[in-house]
């Protein structure tokens, strides 16, 4: 997500409209993450509490032996009028092709 805030006007540039960060977290952890990380109105943060967005995706990271339970893998996508057009999903422990520099790099 901080990579995103960076980047923030390089991706409205790019045309991206709304940038969303999602996590298998609460609403209250989200926005006091957000407020955290200086957020503003630059990065939308949403909970996926119970997980169910990041099921139906097939997202799903079963983190239960580390003793966090369901997570969410880590990826990022673009959308454009509801159509997923770029999702790059990161192997485990990886952090290559979901930064917000790959993310440009695709646009």
């Amino acid at each position: 997500m901080p990579g995103f805030l960076a980047n923030h006007d390089a991706l409205k540039s790019k045309g991206i409209d709304t940038i969303a960060c999602i996590s298998v977290n609460d609403a209250f952890v989200m926005g006091a993450w957000g407020k955290a990380s200086g957020t503003g109105d630059k990065v939308m943060m949403l909970g996926d509490g119970n997980g169910e967005f990041t099921e139906l995706m097939g997202l799903t990271l079963d983190a239960s032996r580390n003793g966090m339970g369901k997570r969410s893998q880590r990826y990022a996508m673009v959308v454009e009028g509801g159509v997923i057009k770029q999702l790059n999903v990161e192997a485990p422990g990886a952090f290559d092709v979901s930064s917000a520099e790959a993310v440009l790099k695709g646009l």
